[in-house]
């Protein structure tokens, strides 16, 4: 007798984090694997910001990627 499946067969492994792009004119973009982190596109560049506010507060610490 044959089972039915309803829930498609777990990947081996778990999937690896994409790369994900902020830009401008639209809201911050979550970064997948890295929660409560978020990607913005400030003066042309990519910031990771520990918020989603569209600007960043002054002084406050960023991680820039070119």
């Amino acid at each position: 007798m044959r089972h039915l499946h309803l829930v498609p067969d777990e990947p081996e492994h778990d999937p690896e984090p994409h790369e994900v792009t902020a830009t401008p004119d639209w809201p911050p973009v979550a970064i997948p694997g890295r929660p409560s982190w978020w990607r913005h596109y400030e003066n042309g560049r990519q910031a990771d910001l520990p918020h989603n506010n569209r600007t960043a507060t002054a002084g406050e610490e960023a991680t820039h990627r070119a």
